[in-house]
């Protein structure tokens, strides 16, 4: 009997033991998710677009070659220009002879007839640099509103408009000199810098669909071109049928990724703008001068991010950070002013970092004066003023600035509401003094009347008289 029992006990430890093996065979991806290693010359940058959080960075703000991720400023500007003609024709030229015989093609020729949709195509599935000068060639033209310009002085407008476009967008270390990524000494932008132009991208639903398609065949006065897309993250093994003859093996796909260029030359290395949506996450990130690892090294960065970070809110709902209590005010004012962000301001970080995250509240000192637990009005605020910043801290590094704002006008103490309480004051005294001489005339008039009670009358005084 207690063998028969210890057998069953082994039994049923040896299968506990086996599913915990294969749960970790299975989620393990899941329960390990780490950051992936970079060598110290790959400049990595990934921001949660929502709430412009940082995930995960290095030499971000250092200048690279971007190679062929160029070409999601090129679209960018494009976009700018045929958002709202995409099925638009239009014929390609001369200029599409004027590139590199190594540079990656769509194989576009000169006399052929696609939409700007499809040249869309061309420029971010196969990257092809006849693609992107057509588009730079046509879109010079449209800005010039002459279409007789020459495509060298179109490409050249064209060039002019991306830099343009980088100072709109606050780029101060990107500057280009072609609009397909072909190496040029001159031609440089930084991970960070990327990352802007990536989500700026990313806002056109039209763009989003392009990058998200694994391949697309296209019908050409010069034949039919099947565009397999070069971004390894959005082939799964069900697409292989599809690419057919590409390298891909489907075991770089993530299910998260949404797209968005590759690049690649022998500076610049292997380079990758990449973006990934997972329930109300939304990030965009770029890896430049990176090796063969490049896949695994994004797909490290988008689980992690999916697994490990999750939202914190720092102010309520509504944007309401606090309520601060407020000494030296106007006697008709509240002493309670409400701070708020107008909206609500959130974070995605480490879920095993949570703790090592504060926040510190820092008001403008010309405004308010810290007393106990309150603060001293120095000078009046008005309603939706910025009165102060809300520090996100991770351990004791600053890594969000949260403007707050007032709700309402609060006005200081001033030379009249001093009047006022010394009006209020003898105001108060005169009744205080009144009321007292009030209450002593009543008082004496009660002890006079209560005097005549006690005093004997005249007719008394003659009776008692009578008797006698």
């Amino acid at each position: 009997m207690n063998l028969h029992l210890f057998k069953n006990n082994r039994n049923k430890l040896l299968a506990s033991i086996c599913c915990a093996v294969l749960s970790i065979l299975f989620i393990g991806n899941s329960v390990f998710a780490a950051m992936p290693a970079f060598n110290n010359d790959e400049a990595v940058c990934a921001v949660e677009v929502n709430t412009g959080d940082v995930i995960v960075e290095q030499n971000a703000h250092q200048k690279m070659y971007p190679a062929s991720t160029t070409k999601t400023m090129t679209a960018l500007v494009a976009m700018h220009y045929v958002q709202n003609k995409l099925d638009q024709k239009v014929t390609v030229g001369n200029e599409v002879n004027e590139i590199s015989g190594d540079s990656s093609k769509a194989d576009i020729r000169k006399g052929d007839v696609l939409t700007w949709r499809q040249l869309l195509y061309g420029l971010l599935l196969p990257s092809g640099n006849d693609a992107a000068m057509t588009i730079a060639a046509n879109v010079g033209r449209l800005d010039a509103k002459d279409s007789k310009l020459s495509a060298d002085a179109a490409i050249k407008r064209f060039v002019s408009l991306m830099n343009k476009e980088a100072k709109t967008l606050n780029l101060e270390d990107t500057h280009f000199v072609n609009p397909h990524g072909y190496h040029d000494d001159n031609h440089y932008t930084t991970a960070a810098d990327l990352v802007k132009i990536g989500t700026q991208l990313m806002k056109y639903k039209a763009i989003d669909k392009i990058v998200m398609q694994p391949v697309y065949t296209c019908h050409l006065k010069s034949g039919d071109k099947k565009w397999i897309n070069t971004n390894a993250l959005i082939i799964s093994t069900k697409d292989l049928p599809l690419v057919t003859g590409s390298s891909h093996d489907g075991k770089k796909y993530n299910p998260y990724a949404t797209g968005v260029k590759t690049g690649h030359t022998d500076k610049a290395g292997h380079c990758l703008v990449f973006s990934s949506k997972y329930k109300n996450k939304s990030m965009v990130a770029v890896i430049l001068h990176s090796d063969n690892n490049i896949w695994s090294q994004a797909n490290g960065i988008i689980n992690t991010f999916d697994i490990d970070y999750s939202k914190v809110n720092w102010t309520k709902k509504d944007g309401t950070y606090k309520t601060i209590r407020l000494k030296n005010v106007r006697i008709a004012n509240s002493k309670q002013l409400t701070l708020t962000s107008k909206k609500q301001v959130s974070s995605y970080i480490d879920k095993n970092q949570k703790d090592q995250y504060t926040t510190k509240l820092k008001l403008n000192q010309s405004l308010f004066e810290r007393d106990g637990d309150a603060y001293k009005l120095l000078q009046t605020v008005k309603a939706n003023q910025k009165v102060g910043t809300l520090l996100v801290q991770n351990n004791n590094k600053t890594v969000k600035h949260i403007s707050l704002y007032t709700t309402k006008t609060i006005h200081r103490r001033g030379f009249v509401d001093y009047l006022l309480i010394i009006l209020i004051i003898l105001v108060v005294a005169f009744l205080i003094f009144r009321y007292y001489q009030v209450q002593q005339i009543k008082k004496g008039r009660a002890r006079a009347k209560a005097r005549r009670k006690k005093r004997p009358s005249n007719s008394n005084n003659r009776k008692r008289q009578v008797n006698r």
